[in-house]
């Protein structure tokens, strides 16, 4: 088998209200569909959604990098993803999340043409998950009203972004508490926000109210993070800090973390996400698999991973909720709030007609 072709479909989606963390707000999404054609007629898709603050990446950037590997891809056996990535990366290093796309396609090609899911190629034995809900900073009622009416669809497990004002982040966290109650988990996601002393001082602040907190510090801080963590006690989980296995050695090496957050988008696809579980697990960290905001189609690449590793602890999938979904794009999963079950189709599950 031979890939003919690559084929970049960008597509727009508005969210149904700006989701704001604590160095940006979104409001719109903007994303590519790379579509990768065989010579044996089977076609597979994935998505390359670049966020610049966390990849270094934009849509122009990956538009244009997906052309050069779109060249150079010809004529490879979608098959052998390790070859593929060593074509990617012999032709330009970076532009994970270009290569995000590729390789979601592949292992969705790879399913399809072996007839079964990726989630079972990769050696998971359940097609069902656990994932939360993620409420974007707004005012402390707003969020507390979010909060519960997630609970009241069926999630059992919440992330809070914080990270702009302590006084609000303690207030909001307090009052979500109140408003779902003692049996609902609750993780922060400071998004770099804070110094360490100020983690610190917050995590004691918050208690037993939370259970978590992802990335307390700036990503280029990890040196600061093996004296921080001792002084939290919750589970402290890193984010834009680890993109690779590289980094997940550093991290877990020097007692930086209890959980790593992998995205595909970071990781360059499943093939990288696979290596920084590996070092994870390893070294006895679990992980969580997150994503950037994705359409159906990610999620469904992510829901696979997450499905084909026990070393996964966590999901945070649920970007999909937060806007319109595009037509074109369904399948893949079914979800009843925070519980997703994979459909049984082969490959990525994916129905798409772009």
């Amino acid at each position: 088998m031979q890939i003919t072709q690559v084929t970049v479909i960008p597509q727009t989606v508005k969210l149904h209200k700006v989701f704001k963390i604590s160095f940006d707000s979104i409001s719109e999404l903007q994303t590519l569909i790379v579509k990768v054609e065989t010579d044996a007629g089977v076609t597979g898709y994935g998505e390359c959604s670049p966020y610049e603050p966390v990849t270094g990446e934009n849509l122009a950037t990956e538009t244009a990098a997906l052309q050069t590997y779109a060249a150079a891809l010809k004529g490879v056996d979608p098959q052998r993803i390790e070859h593929v990535h060593e074509v990617l990366d012999q032709t330009m290093l970076g532009h994970t999340a270009a290569k995000a796309g590729i390789d979601m396609a592949c292992y969705d090609i790879l399913g399809k043409a072996a007839g079964v899911p990726v989630y079972k190629l990769l050696g998971g034995s359940s097609n069902h998950l656990t994932s939360d809900m993620t409420i974007g900073i707004d005012d402390v009622d707003v969020m507390a009203a979010d909060a519960k009416a997630w609970v009241s669809k069926g999630f059992k497990e919440l992330k809070i972004k914080c990270g702009i004002d302590d006084a609000h982040d303690i207030a909001t966290i307090r009052a979500i508490r109140a408003a779902v109650g003692p049996d609902i988990d609750i993780r922060i996601d400071a998004n770099q926000g804070w110094t360490a002393k100020q983690a610190a001082r917050m995590m004691a602040a918050l208690g037993n109210d939370v259970s978590a907190v992802e990335q307390p510090l700036p990503a280029d801080q990890l040196a600061a993070m093996p004296a921080l963590r001792p002084q939290i006690a919750q589970e402290v989980m890193l984010d834009e800090s680890v993109h690779n296995a590289g980094n997940a050695m550093r991290a877990v090496s020097t007692g930086s973390a209890d959980i790593i957050n992998i995205k595909l988008q970071k990781a360059a696809g499943l093939y990288g996400a696979q290596q920084i579980n590996a070092v994870a697990e390893a070294a006895g960290v679990p992980t969580m698999l997150g994503c950037m905001v994705e359409t159906r189609l990610g999620i469904a690449a992510a829901a696979h991973f997450v499905a084909a590793h026990h070393n996964v602890h966590y999901a945070d999938l649920d970007a999909f909720l937060d806007f319109e979904e595009l037509p074109a794009i369904s399948g893949g999963f079914t979800n009843e709030g925070g519980e997703y079950t994979i459909l049984d189709k082969p490959g990525l599950g994916i129905d798409c007609t772009l």
